[in-house]
């Protein structure tokens, strides 16, 4: 709640009765049932602290335009980037990945809300791995994801946060030059590029120079 003043001198029930026109009884039941789900946690008497898996949901609900608070939903994202760790992404970066998680969920006849929370992050990157990635041949991790689930827009910006999710699960080869990449049958499917961050472009500018300079 923004009104913390409020939040200190009233039950959260009360207020709560004070932004919607319902009773406190149908609103014991409903935290209730979010502490149940795993969306809220209770601190004290008084306090209560959404968690991560709640913050999912209510980043999805923004992402998708049910919840239309501009202010509320800024600082869910803000939250969710923190939790998840991926502070030096932008707002619309962690959209774009929801967006994706979200239309790949609907592809595979899935409810996001019921699947996306339980996944978390970094574990949601695998439901966006392309059917065909271990046969990448001269194709790039995003050049496939492109080529599979088109949305070029969401997945350009939401490339950095894929690269980083699969860093987090796969074994990581750190190259000469300090890049460090995860590779699967020999082929480089998301690095930290030191020019460019993490990528899913394999053909980093450091790693382009280093492979010419081992052929040369």
């Amino acid at each position: 709640m923004r009104d913390q003043s409020a939040v200190n001198e009233l039950s959260l029930y009360k207020l709560l009765t004070g932004y919607a026109d319902v009773s406190i009884a149908t609103i014991y039941r409903k935290i209730t049932d979010l502490i149940t789900w795993g969306y809220i946690v209770r601190v004290n008497k008084n306090h209560y602290l959404i968690t991560t898996k709640g913050l999912v949901i209510m980043s999805l609900l923004c992402v998708n335009k049910n919840i239309n608070d501009d202010e509320i939903c800024h600082d869910t994202i803000l939250l969710l980037k923190h939790e998840w760790n991926l502070d030096e992404f932008g707002d619309e970066n962690i959209k774009a990945y929801l967006k994706l998680l979200t239309i790949r969920a609907l592809s595979e006849g899935l409810d996001p809300l019921q699947v996306l929370p339980s996944l978390n992050f970094p574990r949601s990157v695998l439901l966006l791995l392309p059917n065909n990635f271990h046969y990448m041949n001269s194709k790039t991790m995003l050049e496939l994801l492109i080529e599979e689930m088109g949305n070029r827009e969401l997945i350009m910006m939401a490339q950095g946060i894929i690269a980083k999710a699969l860093m987090s699960l796969l074994p990581i080869t750190t190259l000469n030059d300090g890049c460090r990449a995860v590779t699967v049958s020999d082929k480089v499917i998301a690095l930290k590029c030191r020019v460019r961050g993490y990528t899913l472009d394999s053909r980093c500018p450091m790693l382009m120079k280093l492979k010419m300079n081992s052929k040369s």
